[in-house]
């Protein structure tokens, strides 16, 4: 993966203050220590001691580009490259809009970039800058791209020395903009270098902090995102306090269908949010103040920033708490800011705030609809039967149909219906009819109770049934938790299906941000990068949950942060568990370590003292040997150097086994071809083995050199351990697709109890001085039986002794 580039940005606080200057000289000064710089654009402004850096810089060669090519600089590939304003556009048909972005491209790729910047042209900065001067740049680079450079170098000049440079035709030329120039004239010149020293300073300030990166985590501002105009100037300003407090900035909006916002503002609010550095969130909620709350303690935000523009107030002299004041008295833990501006007292819009529904719109719509139609219905047919019908038991019955429309529709249907009904009985059943006048002092009697008493039901049946259908949604929210505590220890699936379904959303998706790889997914669709996502929330290092769908109200994120807190630590046991298989691997590593240098001590130095000592009595030159006497030196060493040729064949097998990089090549094989040679290779042992092979014996599936490596360690081992004058016989059959091939002996043999222990690496029964070996036969046998897809079997043989069973897939 290519390491990122460093970035470098000499910052002041307008054009003219020297940063293209100090951008060049830096550049010489990095050529001079060996580093390939290019000019990758720049405007020099006609300005002399700047067009001579540059010609020192070119060697007098091709002028500087004006418009940065960003694919001649990827195939040059320099170690530097110069970039004269950050703020720059690129030309038509550029593979970036804005030169920053260009710029972000060539850092991924591993070149270091020096450019030039002024204040003006950072995002959250927009609303000083514009008090300021009046006039607000076209470009604005993003807070989220400032905050990873890696240094910042302050040019700075005094009003007075700036003057003097324009005087003497340093900064501009002879065509300048006079409105331009007036800017070095004014105060605003001093503010702005205020403004940078202060926006520098609390860059600083977060950079010297002890707890380094990890600060940003202490603090978390969140801003109300209300989709009404204006709404940039509380993000910036949200933005300004995160960067003070060194937060974590997160943007809320609460969408309920009571008081929609304006889509087109809500984007441009979202870019704006995106600019200055912060995140989008999307909460689901009829009660602002509550949701806002809810997700603020879920999200652990410290502080909180709302707008006044758009605040709902209730009607009445009793009832005037707007959505801020709500905050402010609910709010136990968290700051409240409220940001103003010039239009916010002037625009409130009175509306009735309703009780919060927990009913859709839908349902909502339906109880409407099908309330007006009951009604209608229910006042034709006791038109019909007026004369044979009381008018209180035709109240009776539309006293039940107030009832049902108030458990379908909720608060709102109900309370229609129970206004509408007695109208509709006045105007149609009472006397005298089609007026609203009442000529019966009993019926008005009835008509008041009836009025009374729907209002008083629908009130609670609407609140019966919102209570339904919260405890509906407290019902799947436990089901979903009591599955989640069901779960497995390691069922990164089972749980985001898990929470896919309980939220009903359209797709979730555990990512790797590396490289966007999805460790889990589930759902329709299903994210495959962070920025598909509607919801990302961080579970571990360097992994993400990516969430799509729906809103979710504030309670949905209390229970989302459980499902979370689960899929962290499935990630964390996965982590714990990747540790421990590789500290179980190096204990392996170091007790097979352990194992070949106690072999090295003791079964090595045998064979090499036997050479050793044959060697010398042969070179002394005081002794003439006898021919037969020589003879049996040399048979020594030859014996000698075969033992230490078997042991370190067997090490080097054994230890290709434990670090897994046996690749046997498996193809058709005839046993009458490898046995016999095998039994010719095991030398001066071989009259001791008797072979009994079938003339029909399919061949078998096997890498003929790891098979005759098998057989010879098997009947070397099977010979070694035979007593004098008894012949180990090898055999073998084929049944059902399989080849059983059998080595035996008529040894001690080997206890059912110890057979699974000689089948591990360095492990004997006995130090025989007979056995030439480490310990390594049969446990090296059985790992290149199974690297060939075979199996191996320790068997009593009948009449003492051992059995091995080697048994191979027949070749087709």
């Amino acid at each position: 993966m290519t390491t990122r580039g460093n970035l470098r940005i000499y910052i002041g606080a307008t054009t003219g203050v020297g940063t293209t200057f100090a951008m060049l000289d830096e550049a010489l000064r990095r050529r001079s220590r060996g580093a390939r710089v290019e000019i990758g654009c720049l405007t020099p402004h006609d300005r002399p001691r700047t067009m001579a850096l540059v010609d020192e810089l070119t060697a007098g060669g091709d002028p500087a580009p004006v418009q940065l090519d960003t694919e001649s600089l990827l195939r040059s590939r320099p170690n530097v490259v110069l970039v004269d304003d950050l703020a720059g556009e690129q030309p038509a048909g550029a593979r970036h809009r804005h030169r920053w972005q260009a710029v972000d491209e060539l850092l991924d790729h591993g070149i270091d970039v020096i450019t030039t910047l002024t204040v003006q042209h950072i995002a959250s900065l927009v609303d000083p800058v514009r008090r300021i001067t009046g006039t607000v740049p076209t470009v604005l680079i993003p807070d989220g791209f400032l905050a990873r450079c890696d240094q910042f170098e302050l040019i700075d000049i005094a009003p007075e020395a700036i003057r003097r440079r324009i005087a003497h035709g340093n900064v501009f030329g002879r065509q300048f903009d006079a409105v331009e120039a007036e800017l070095f004239n004014s105060e605003a010149f001093a503010r702005l270098r205020v403004l940078l020293l202060f926006w520098l300073a609390d860059r600083l300030a977060g950079a010297l902090r002890p707890d380094g990166a990890g600060a940003d985590l202490q603090e978390r501002v969140h801003v109300a995102l209300s989709g009404e105009e204006h709404g940039d100037v509380v993000i910036r300003r949200a933005a300004r306090l995160a960067q003070r407090s060194h937060a974590a900035l997160v943007g809320v909006h609460v969408r309920s269908d009571s008081d929609p916002a304006d889509e087109h503002l809500l984007a441009e609010a979202r870019r704006v949010l995106t600019e200055v550095g912060g995140t989008f969130h999307e909460v689901e909620g009829t009660d602002i103040a509550a949701a806002l709350l809810t997700f603020a303690e879920v999200d652990g935000a410290t502080q909180l920033v709302l707008g006044t523009s758009g605040v709902h107030r209730r009607l009445g002299g009793l009832q005037t708490r707007s959505v801020v004041e709500d905050v402010v008295a609910r709010t136990p833990t968290v700051d409240v800011h409220v940001v103003s501006h010039p239009t916010s007292g002037r625009r409130r819009s009175l509306q009735i705030r309703r009780t919060p529904s927990v009913l859709s719109a839908r349902r909502r719509t339906f109880g409407l609809i099908a309330g007006a139609l009951l009604l209608a219905a229910l006042t034709v047919v006791l038109g019909a039967t007026r004369t044979s019908l009381s008018v209180s038991a035709a109240l009776g019955v539309y006293l039940l149909a107030v009832v049902g429309i108030s458990a379908v529709g909720g608060w709102l249907p109900g309370l229609l219906a129970a206004v509408v009904a007695p109208l509709l009985a006045n105007w149609f059943l009472i006397e005298p009819i089609h007026t609203l006048r009442i000529a019966d002092p009993e019926k008005a009697v009835e008509l008041a109770v009836f009025v009374s008493v729907a209002l008083i039901v629908s009130g609670f049946v609407s609140r019966s049934a919102r209570r339904a259908v919260e405890a509906e949604r407290a019902r799947r929210e436990a089901t979903g938790l009591a599955a989640l505590a069901a779960s497995g220890p390691d069922s990164l699936q089972a749980i985001t299906e898990q929470l896919q379904s309980t939220f009903g959303l359209d797709g979730v998706a555990v990512l790797r941000t590396e490289d966007a790889h999805v460790m889990a997914a589930s759902g329709p669709l299903p994210p495959t990068s962070p920025i598909d996502a509607d919801v990302v929330r961080p579970i571990a290092d360097g992994v993400v949950v990516a969430v799509c769908g729906r809103p979710l109200t504030g309670d949905e994120h209390r229970v989302l942060v459980v499902f979370l807190q689960q899929l962290a630590g499935v990630m964390e046991q996965r982590r714990l568990a990747a540790l421990a298989a590789e500290a179980d691997g190096l204990a392996r590593a170091d007790d097979l370590r352990t194992s070949i240098l106690r072999a090295v001590s003791h079964d090595l130095r045998s064979p090499l003292a036997g050479i050793k000592a044959s060697v010398s009595s042969l070179r002394q030159p005081d002794v003439n040997w006898p021919d037969e006497v020589r003879d049996e030196f040399l048979a020594s060493i030859e014996d000698e150097t075969d033992r230490l040729t078997t042991i370190v064949s067997n090490l080097l097998d054994m230890s290709r086994l434990q670090a897994g990089v046996l690749s046997p090549v498996v193809r058709p094989v005839s046993l009458e071809e490898v046995v016999p040679a095998t039994v010719h290779g095991i030398g001066a042992r071989a009259p001791g083995v008797e072979l009994d092979l079938p003339a029909d014996l399919p061949d078998v599936q096997a890498d003929p050199a790891l098979l005759e490596r098998v057989l010879a360690n098997l009947i070397g081992n099977a010979v070694e351990f035979s007593p004098p004058g008894e012949r180990v016989l090898v055999s073998a059959h084929a049944d059902h697709g399989q080849v059983h091939l059998y080595v035996i002996d008529h040894g001690r043999g080997i206890r059912p109890k110890d057979r699974d222990v000689v089948l591990q690496p360095f492990h004997r029964l006995s130090d025989n001085e007979r056995n030439s070996g480490v310990g390594l036969g049969l446990a090296i046998a059985d790992g290149l039986t199974t690297a060939m897809g075979g199996r191996l079997e320790l068997r009593d043989t009948p009449g003492g002794g051992l059995t091995v069973a080697v048994t191979l897939e027949a070749a087709p």
